[in-house]
């Protein structure tokens, strides 16, 4: 259950930073700090709400493999999210016509 809430927190934060990447940010280093940002934010937001979860519904969450996920998505979400979003950054400005 912790690892199907870790993968979802992590496939928003990715997304969010292709966003980011491809249309709001504008230079590749801006669209890296945004996407690392998204990736730190959904990794606090998912240990949040697990553990409003697990206090609201007791059994529904194994603390250590929630404390092992979170310490993963905490390191490996804004650094996915922030090349994904310079790698989005960079193929949209490579389309742009001038």
């Amino acid at each position: 259950m912790e690892s199907i809430t870790a993968f979802v927190a992590c496939g928003a934060a990715f997304a969010l930073s292709y966003y980011f990447g491809y249309d709001r940010a504008p230079s590749t280093f801006v669209a890296l700090i945004l996407g690392a940002v998204s990736g730190i934010g959904f990794s606090v937001v998912f240990f949040a709400v697990t553990v409003a979860v697990a206090i609201m519904l007791p059994g529904t969450f194994d603390a250590r493999s929630l404390g092992v996920n979170f310490a993963r998505l905490l390191v490996l979400a804004p650094l996915g999210a922030a090349v994904i979003a310079a790698l989005a950054h960079r193929h949209a400005v490579a389309r742009m016509h001038f």
